[in-house]
């Protein structure tokens, strides 16, 4: 009985120290978010063991195995070939690799898995986005441009932007004012077998006397390429017996609120995802085990207002748990954010001079950081002055 008891002691006391002996942490995973095609790219996945010993780790791109690095093996790193992702095993260590270069395939997600020897075997585990862009190799064009026009002539000319990934967004103005919607209309992206698209748009409507000002009437054509810059999520796994391992969230990244610690067939499922505060309001995405949640089961709230002119988004998830939303027993459920800049922005514009009472109307196509309107202005004053000189010497000949 003595004996029996001490056991019992001693397994206690083993259990305390078990749950206060701290162990492996990912600290954080670092993969930039959006690169131009053939810059080379770091992958930096930083952990702490405390009291662990490394197995190894490992990177993946979309749940496909390309590097990994086991201290009992020789050598530690490997890689694997794989489509897009070019290590260099000589500048990579222990969870940072090197990727010599980047094009198209390299576009995806980054998944790094930190695993501990005996006896936790724990693992932990976090994923980024990256996107590879490829920005247009000149400006846009204006296609369909006539040599003159008078009012209630009809303007149908589109706008064809260069090659890229993403597709450019055009804009069109008229006269430096943003064109109606009622004068654009959507033309489908030509898709090139490179994997980029070339975007138009068509602007079409007709010609009134306050179109021409001055003489002057200036269409303008403008292709905006954009990039995300900032990307951030947390991630929730969640069992359908017990809670899952695994809950990762960046520094900077949105909150989860409201998630249960397991979820069964039939449970409704009803968290929100908000933002950090930000000048302008974040994009949040819900994703289920990776896969893009449906429409209907988002919940649109409004952008939040804080001091400083400061915003954050909240998105709310809400669906009823089916059998297939597990997988081994576990279900993800992540919430980007994501922050957008402009890196490229090109312009066409057409300036099509000359007063009404002239024979003859002029095109000038140059980019939007010139000053055409002066010059413009000057050049059908001048064709005025020359007509007008013209008629009269026609009339004291008649005379």
């Amino acid at each position: 009985m003595y004996l029996l008891c001490y056991i019992m002691i001693k397994l206690f006391i083993l259990g305390v120290l078990c749950q206060v002996t701290t162990t492996l942490r990912l600290l954080d995973v670092q993969v930039p978010t959006a690169v131009n095609s053939d810059d080379p790219v770091w992958l930096n996945c930083t952990y702490d063991l405390e009291s662990d010993e490394l197995y190894s780790v490992k990177w993946y791109k979309n749940n496909v195995e390309f590097y990994r690095y086991l201290p009992s093996d020789d050598p530690p790193a490997q890689k694997y070939k794989l489509l897009g992702v070019y290590v260099d095993l000589l500048q990579s260590n222990l969870g940072h690799v090197f990727l010599s270069r980047s094009d198209l395939n390299t576009d995806g997600t980054y998944r790094c898995e930190v695993s501990a020897e005996a006896p936790s075997f724990q693992t932990e585990r976090a994923e980024r986005e990256l996107r590879v862009y490829v920005l247009p190799k000149g400006g846009p064009k204006i296609i369909g441009a006539k040599s003159q026009y008078s009012a209630g002539d009809k303007v149908d000319i589109k706008c064809l932007a260069a090659p890229s990934k993403p597709p450019a967004v055009i804009k069109w103005s008229v006269n430096d004012d943003e064109a109606p919607k009622v004068y654009l209309y959507q033309l489908e992206n030509i898709r090139h077998k490179n994997g980029l698209q070339a975007s138009q748009k068509g602007l079409r409507f007709t010609v009134q006397p306050s179109h021409v000002l001055d003489g002057i009437l200036k269409l303008r054509c403008t292709a905006v390429i954009s990039q995300a810059y900032s990307m951030s999520s947390e991630e929730i796994i969640v069992g359908n017996t017990v809670r899952a391992s695994g809950l990762y969230s960046s520094a900077d990244g949105p909150t989860i609120d409201g998630g249960l610690s397991k979820y069964q067939v039939g449970d409704l499922v009803n968290v929100n995802c908000s933002s950090n505060k930000y000048r302008k309001p974040a994009t949040l995405t819900w994703f289920i085990n990776d896969k893009k949640a449906q429409p209907i089961s988002l919940m649109h709230y409004p952008v939040a207002e804080h001091e400083g002119g400061l915003k954050s988004s909240i998105l709310g998830l809400r669906f009823t748990v089916r059998g297939h939303h597990f997988h081994k027993g576990e279900m993800r459920l992540k919430c980007t954010a994501t922050l957008s800049k402009v890196i490229n922005t090109t312009s066409k514009e057409t300036v099509i001079g000359g007063h009404q009472q002239t024979s003859g109307l002029h095109i000038f196509e140059t980019s939007s950081g010139n000053n055409n309107n002066d010059k413009s202005t000057q050049y059908s004053w001048r064709n005025l002055l020359k007509t007008v000189i013209i008629l009269f010497t026609l009339q004291l000949y008649i005379q």
